[in-house]
């Protein structure tokens, strides 16, 4: 694809830090349309939010509102989460032969003094999948910077591999704060402000981080999350929607998630 951006230095700029940023990936007209259909898709959907039961319910919905696997329901959002460029991108990134959709989802972080920070976590703890490998492409709805809450990494944090979960939502979680404790070194996190249409790839295993909305709009994000071919499915978790219907240890396959680019 003559129009990836992904180079073999930025290849290796993201073996070595589990990042890449890519500060104006989409035009403003290409994420002015996706903000207006995301805008669209939570008023029409809110009964979908994640998180909005629970004992930490409150809290979680001061971290952001999410809503997963938008593409299948909302047709406006699907050329994002089907994006060609996007998924060339991951594959160059992960190295694989070709990469599937895990899911999508729209990340909204409400705005004032009452958003809380998302805490420093791992994504992969999360995903039923082996070996680490999956990574996510962050895309900016709105300019972001550490007002409204944009994305912080520790570089080169994902070479730790995958560690124990922590629970989003609660305070003094932290991926971060737990590796001190163990004595481990963690570097200075890297701050990833950029403009509306920006994106940002980040591995599985890197510790990731946002501070709360402080402006008086929501931040608006939306995320793709991409299975690489050499990750099998685990079981034990559910697999955005098709866990019951694929075997644990075997490789994934099915209908929600189907292969975005490259070769089967």
């Amino acid at each position: 694809m003559d129009d990836c951006p992904v180079t073999e230095e930025r290849v290796r700029f993201y073996q070595e830090n589990g990042y890449v940023q890519f500060k104006n990936f989409f035009s403003r007209e290409e994420i002015a349309a996706l903000g207006e259909a995301l805008d669209q898709a939570v008023a029409n959907k809110r009964e979908r939010i994640i998180g909005q039961k629970g004992p930490v319910a409150e809290n979680y919905a001061l971290v952001f509102n999410q809503l997963v696997n938008l593409w299948t329901d909302y047709p406006a959002v699907k050329p994002c989460t089907f994006h060609p460029r996007l998924a060339e991108s991951v594959r160059r990134l992960s190295g694989s032969r070709h990469v599937r959709l895990y899911h999508d989802h729209a990340l909204i972080k409400p705005p004032g003094e009452k958003s809380r920070e998302t805490n420093w976590h791992q994504d992969a703890p999360y995903w039923p999948m082996n070996p680490v490998g999956a990574l996510s492409a962050w895309i900016a709805v709105d300019d972001v910077d550490l007002q409204n809450g944009c994305m912080q990494f520790i570089p080169g944090s994902h070479k730790y591999g995958k560690l124990e979960p922590i629970k989003l939502g609660v305070d003094g979680e932290s991926v971060v704060e737990k590796m001190k404790q163990a004595g481990q070194p963690v570097g200075e996190p890297a701050v990833m402000d950029m403009p509306a249409g920006g994106v940002t790839f980040h591995h599985g295993c890197l510790f990731h981080y946002a501070t709360p909305n402080r402006s008086d709009r929501p931040r608006r994000a939306f995320a793709i999350i991409y299975i690489p071919d050499y990750a099998v499915f685990t079981g034990g978790r559910e697999a955005a929607g098709a866990g019951e219907e694929m075997e644990a240890g075997k490789p994934w396959d099915h209908p929600l998630h189907p292969i975005l680019a490259g070769e089967p």
